[in-house]
């Protein structure tokens, strides 16, 4: 038996309910391996903390492995057709029962996307099929907007392009004289009204539209003054859908502190669960990049929401990143 193998079954290991086999068989590899007895020692740290600061009686690290193992092994395993695949995973009894946690997560984002996003899908206009109203004046990026505190962003359309060119951004402006504006985002005049969109969301502009502005200031993450909009996104946009869309607008941009700031803020203080948890997914993708492994005011705030946050599903999340970490921060 391999340690990667054996670090899959050691929280299982630490909570006796392995089969006599495997139990055998990972007590013969920790005979002979000091890592795997100090990640053994670590497992077993971490639930007498975890035990003796929770009123529940459950094992949120042991649900947590189990989750993990078994999701892993439905991705290797399963060698069915995909509509044998599909039956099962849309059959509500057993699939809840197998993932009490996914599911619970998988609803709650489910209601967020549902309650958010379809009615502002309904009430969004859409263009005629003919494209811009022959009313507009078609202008390109270079003619600025000027003022955009006096103008109105009714919209934001990707146009297409041949492959070896960036696409083209639409913006329906509304004016004294309705116009349209054409760009790449590589024009200072379309990312700056796309960054406005996103800095201006609760009050101006409706959710389909900052979702959209989100989106496309997504591939210029790199622009600083594009990370600060979508850092405020993520911290004030009072539609869950955005926050997410900022967040992974800024995953890859973890060495920014300011971006790490933000996401645990929104952690600490997001009303959302589903924000929350995906908050504490992408704070553990960027330890995985080496940019927050000694990032000590990162593990107190896990080990806070780990004993103190409302949602068990969130606390959960918060134990499996601080056994990720704490071995990081420790040597």
């Amino acid at each position: 038996m391999q340690c990667k193998d054996v670090e899959l079954l050691l929280p299982f290991y630490a909570c006796e309910e392995l089969d006599e086999a495997k139990r055998n068989a990972v007590a013969e590899h920790l005979d002979s391996c000091a890592g795997c007895q100090g990640a053994l020692e670590r497992e077993r740290r971490l639930l007498e903390v975890m035990q003796a600061g929770r009123l529940e009686p459950s094992a949120v690290l042991l649900a947590s492995c189990r989750n993990e193992l078994s999701d892993a092994l439905e991705v290797t395993a399963q060698r069915y057709p995909f509509w044998q695949r599909l039956k099962a995973w849309l059959r509500p009894p057993r699939w809840a029962v197998l993932h009490p946690a996914w599911s619970a997560a998988m609803f709650l984002v489910l209601g967020v996307v549902v309650g958010t996003q379809v009615p502002s899908w309904l009430s969004r206009p859409s263009l005629p099929a003919g494209g811009p109203s022959a009313a507009d004046v078609v202008v390109q990026s270079s003619s600025p907007i000027s003022d955009l505190q006096n103008v109105s962003i009714t919209g934001i359309n990707l146009l297409p392009s041949a492959d070896s060119e960036e696409p083209h951004v639409e913006l329906q402006v509304k004016t004294e004289q309705p116009m349209v504006v054409r760009g790449t985002l590589d024009d200072n005049n379309v990312r700056r009204a796309l960054t406005y969109v996103v800095q201006n969301s609760n009050q101006r502009f409706d959710s389909g539209l900052r979702l959209d502005a989100a989106e496309l200031l997504k591939t210029h993450s790199a622009d600083e003054d594009v990370r600060e909009a979508l850092c405020y996104a993520l911290r004030h946009d009072r539609n869950p859908a955005v926050r997410l869309k900022a967040m992974e607008a800024l995953r890859d941009f973890g060495q920014d502190p300011k971006v790490r700031q933000a996401l645990i803020d929104v952690l600490l203080k997001d009303d959302n669960p589903g924000v929350r948890v995906e908050a504490i997914t992408t704070l553990r993708t960027i330890a995985e990049q080496g940019a927050a492994a000694q990032d000590a005011r990162l593990l107190e705030v896990l080990r806070d929401r780990m004993q103190r946050d409302p949602s068990t599903f969130v606390r959960m999340q918060s134990a499996a990143a601080v056994r990720q970490l704490e071995p990081r921060a420790t040597y």
